[in-house]
């Protein structure tokens, strides 16, 4: 790095006032960081979101923990563009694999779980600094500024919180005050836009504090080597050196600083009175060497081993039948051993294998758990309805009773009844409810509790026959409508839903 270069004041700064400089350079280049973290996480949490899709949240967690891949593109950018405002994010892009793979697995494993994170990432990325020797540098940066880059891993998580917290707070807000809404907390809970709305409200929190968080990190290292390495000395050197001398009086002050040692020089007279003879000298040595100065004693106490051998004979008798003395001797021999230590350090080289096994098998057990969670839409249609078969009948699905028991004998007569008593909901659900037990019961749906109402309706399309299926995919829209978005159908809806539903009742052949 060309220190000529640097596009900021380079000066000795306490930590807090270096992560408000790193704030600064974020709102300087914030969109081409910002876009340094979007473009190679949208389309990852679009694909999680796909997978995950019934429980999102997890899609999430993972983005979450993947953040440093693309932290490291965001952390090349501003590290170049301190030395050259020029710079431009596409030339980063360009070497997105070189960066994103590189320590892959320390980044994600090791390094993922430090509070320091921000603080740490120019060591490994920039210096590119591994084992021992960046566990060094790192004790040597952590002297000053280690509890302000916790401080700001902290103070980062916490503004994701409080923008998640602020995006349902907006929406509140933007309800009109006139219009009664009839909430409960149990029904935040319910709902199933909360946890795809916490997914991507995490995803937008975290593209919004990172920019802010790595360049934060990256002045407090910056920093951090201006107090160790006079960063600002030398650049106040180089800046002096590249001044030519402008007049004349200039050159003059200088040929007589140049000539000034030589006037102060001692003449011959002064320096042979100060000539004195090898007695003389020998003399004055051993007055030095005999003064207070070399002779000044200090007491200091303190452990240390002894060496058996230097021992005499009486403090090996008096000693050598205590059981400490005893364990000593033991743990002594035991750290001589080269075999034992030799057997310490294959373990500690096997650490890092070790730590790429578990990460295997973290992701062998995801994709199993992925293959099992999406069995019923990968496995063979024999496959599939054999081990569905046999699984229990659901009594409930959406808070609704599945019992055939439970249903009324004349239902079609009940149902219109309570429609037009303005009791629309219950109709409604009522109508819903005996399609659901009729699917499980008499066409031996594979319905399971986790199977959301789309889902309902895809299994619904491939065992039962078309006509059924569009009754019952109506039907369920009809449902979703009313049940999420409070919305009730017309009367003319309702009419034919109930004349189609005997074509529905009766049993269907499947296929």
């Amino acid at each position: 790095m060309d220190l000529g270069k640097i596009t900021a004041r380079v000066r000795p700064r306490n930590p807090h006032e270096a992560a408000d400089l790193g704030i600064v350079m974020a709102r300087q280049w914030f969109r081409p960081l910002l876009l340094l973290g979007v473009l190679p996480s949208f389309p990852l949490m679009l694909l999680l979101f796909i997978l995950f899709y019934d429980q999102p949240w997890w899609a999430a967690l993972i983005l979450w923990w993947l953040k440093p891949l693309w932290e490291t593109l965001q952390l090349q950018f501003i590290a170049e563009a301190l030395f050259n405002p020029q710079m431009q994010w596409r030339t980063v892009m360009q070497q997105a694999r070189q960066h994103l793979f590189h320590d892959f697995f320390a980044k994600l494993l090791v390094q993922r779980w430090s509070l320091s994170r921000s603080f740490n990432m120019p060591v490994g990325e920039l210096e590119r600094l591994k084992g021992s020797a960046r566990s060094r540098r790192l004790s040597t940066l952590h002297r000053d500024a280690s509890s302000t880059s916790v401080w700001l891993t902290l103070l980062g998580n916490t503004i994701e919180g409080l923008l998640v917290l602020g995006l349902f707070g907006i929406v509140w807000m933007l309800v009109p005050m006139k219009l009664e809404v009839d909430f409960e907390f149990a029904d935040l809970l319910d709902s199933p836009f909360l946890f795809p709305t916490l997914a991507w409200g995490a995803y937008v929190a975290m593209a919004l504090v990172s920019p802010f968080y790595v360049c934060s990190g990256f002045m407090l290292y910056i920093n951090r080597r201006t107090w160790l390495e006079a960063w600002d000395i030398e650049l106040t050197f180089r800046q002096l050196a590249s001044k030519p001398l402008q007049t004349s009086s200039n050159g003059a002050a200088v040929l007589l600083l140049l000539a000034l040692p030589l006037l102060m020089l001692p003449t011959s007279e002064s320096r042979a009175a100060d000539t004195l003879t090898p007695e003389q000298s020998q003399q004055q040595i051993i007055e030095i060497l005999e003064g207070d100065d070399f002779n000044e004693m200090k007491e200091k106490k303190g452990l240390r081993w002894i060496d058996p051998e230097r021992r005499n004979e009486k403090q090996d008798d008096a000693k050598e039948d205590s059981f400490i003395a005893r364990q000593l001797k033991k743990l002594r021999n035991w750290l001589r051993n080269s075999a034992t230590v030799a057997t310490v350090l294959d373990w500690l080289g096997a650490l890092p294998k070790l730590l790429e096994a578990l990460l295997w098998g973290t992701v062998i057990a995801l994709l199993a758990y992925l293959i099992y969670r999406f069995r019923h839409m990968i496995a063979p249609g024999w496959l599939g309805e054999a081990s569905l078969a046999k699984a229990a009948r659901p009594t409930h699905l959406f808070g609704l009773e599945l019992n055939q028991k439970s249903l009324p004998d004349d239902m079609l007569t009940h149902a219109r009844a309570l429609w037009q008593q303005q009791r629309q909901r219950e109709a409604l659900s009522l109508l819903y409810r005996a399609a659901l037990s009729q699917l499980v019961h008499q066409d031996h749906l594979p319905l399971e509790d986790c199977h959301t109402e789309s889902e309902c309706v895809t299994l619904c399309r491939k065992q039962v026959d078309a006509p059924r299926t569009a009754y019952f995919q109506l039907l369920t829209r009809h449902w979703i409508t009313l049940a999420y978005a409070h919305q009730l159908p017309d009367n003319a809806s309702f009419e034919q839903l109930c004349q189609q539903w005997p074509t529905f009742a009766a049993s269907g052949v499947n296929v």
